[in-house]
């Protein structure tokens, strides 16, 4: 049975996404914009939305088409689309920040929903979001929690 549960580990340990993780390369080419990345907080761990702006310095653009936390189950990419006098939340698969340009998440256009927090997340927090680039690396920020805008 011990021999079963060290197998177990050894296998959990090679196909879990944090050691495949580990070996991604982070990207230079990728910043954010200061003071653009906040999640708005919102009570009793409803889906919070998330904001940035990121800038590429590279030649080429980038495709962001996954994005991932250890605080947040899901992370989702929304675009708010308004047609007359109505608007909805439309999910998108990716989105791509332009060769030395930039791609901005704000509020009533793209942006992200973080979704089921894996702990209690509060005002004054740090979420962690990991962006998955199409040139194989990834971008690491964290995102200040808070509940309004405003609040640096």
């Amino acid at each position: 049975m011990r021999l079963f549960t060290l197998l177990l580990a050894s296998l959990l340990t090679f196909i879990s996404p944090t050691s495949a993780f580990a070996k991604t390369p982070v990207s230079t080419d990728i910043t954010s914009a200061k003071n653009s990345a906040w999640v708005r907080w919102l009570p009793n761990a409803l889906p919070a939305a998330g904001y940035i702006t990121l800038q590429n310095s590279s030649s080429q653009p980038l495709d962001v088409a996954k994005i991932t936390s250890p605080d947040y189950k899901r992370i989702t990419i929304y675009q708010t689309v308004t047609d007359n006098e109505s608007s909805k939340m439309v999910k998108v698969d990716k989105f791509t920040i332009p060769a030395n340009g930039e791609f901005a998440l704000v509020p009533g256009g793209y942006h992200l929903i973080f979704e089921k927090p894996t702990h209690l997340i509060t005002p004054g927090d740090n979420a962690r979001a990991i962006f998955f680039l199409s040139d194989g690396k990834v971008f690491k920020v964290r995102m200040p929690v808070r509940t309004s805008p405003e609040l640096y």
